[in-house]
């Protein structure tokens, strides 16, 4: 993916979690399904999970934390990851 490609990929994931906004938050599989929508039906959940990972550390998303271990990660949008939906539209 060139730089414009993995932009819009990841405010496609943003997208995603802006729409599920529960506090459960969504896993890799259930971003990736919902990606279809935004012309990303080939992201594997190990892109996505590596997207959401740079996302987190930039404050945009935060993992749920999950009793039942690592194997099933999930994520939610933050205040910042809101504005920033809110700002590209």
């Amino acid at each position: 993916m060139n730089a414009a490609q993995q932009e819009l990929f990841d405010l496609a994931i943003l997208r995603v979690l802006d729409a599920n906004r529960s506090r459960f938050g969504l896993n890799a599989e259930g971003i990736g399904h919902m990606l279809i929508g935004f012309g990303f039906g080939s992201a594997k959940p190990d892109d996505v999970v590596d997207r959401v990972d740079v996302l987190a550390r930039k404050g945009l998303v935060e993992e749920v934390l999950k009793a039942l271990g690592a194997a099933n990660r999930a994520w939610r949008i933050t205040t910042k990851g809101i504005a920033i939906v809110d700002e590209r539209g």
